[in-house]
């Protein structure tokens, strides 16, 4: 599983937030044990979860207004000595808004931003952070065709140490960002595979109900378009 970018797909209410919510133990799983690194994660303290994982959520508006810069330096936390920011720290939060193009915003309150600027903002948050794993839950919603690329692009670069597991709507923005896709229905797992293998068989018709045209990009890439 290191370094694969992996998608979950497959209808609302299938389980896709759950099972990101439980790899985050932000829920207890009903069943069966997650590790890390060979640890349990029911034994591991939330900071040395949060050292090893960044949880891209969909949405989150903080509780007060801080501001962007002051946001994304939260990232760092889990690596902190007390309560002030490093320089390291500042530094690594002013590379990771450049990289998620945000770093315009950095003097913004976040609660003034618009969805797609707060999701941008989330995103350089979990770069500043620098954990191996990222969980995000529907990384482009909110956001424009352009910065939605942007996101894809970021994700396919990240190095070949890190994994990232994102629930992903869109069958088609999925083939951008990922290279393995798991396909739950009715919370179990329905198909697991190659992302071209998955979105080329009947399984995901099966599981969405819906029968697509398949056709292929320039780039190569398998492209679904349902039929009417």
């Amino acid at each position: 599983m290191s370094g694969e970018r992996i998608a979950l797909l497959g209808p609302n209410g299938c389980g896709k937030s759950t099972l990101l919510k439980t790899l985050a133990r932000l829920i207890k799983p009903i069943t069966g044990s997650i590790e890390i690194e060979g640890l349990k994660l029911t034994s591991m303290s939330f900071a040395d979860i949060a050292r090893r994982i960044a949880v891209i959520p969909q949405e989150e508006i903080p509780p007060f207004g801080f501001t962007v810069r002051e946001f994304v330096t939260m990232g760092r936390l889990p690596f902190g000595n007390g309560i002030w920011d490093s320089r390291d720290d500042a530094r690594m939060a002013e590379a990771a808004m450049q990289v998620a193009e945000c770093d315009h915003l950095a003097d913004r309150n976040v609660m003034d931003l618009s969805g797609g600027e707060r999701q941008r903002t989330l995103l350089a948050r979990a770069i500043a952070q620098g954990s191996k794993i990222w969980l995000m839950d529907e990384p482009t919603a909110h956001l424009d065709v352009a910065h939605q690329l942007q996101v894809a692009r970021l994700v396919k670069g990240r190095s070949s140490e890190e994994t990232v597991v994102a629930a992903i709507h869109d069958l088609n923005q999925a083939t951008l960002m990922a290279d393995r896709a798991i396909v739950i229905h009715e919370g179990k797992i329905a198909v697991d595979g190659p992302i071209e293998e998955v979105l080329r068989g009947p399984e995901i018709e099966d599981v969405f109900q819906v029968r697509f045209d398949r056709m292929k990009a320039p780039s190569g890439r398998t492209i679904l378009a349902p039929r009417a």
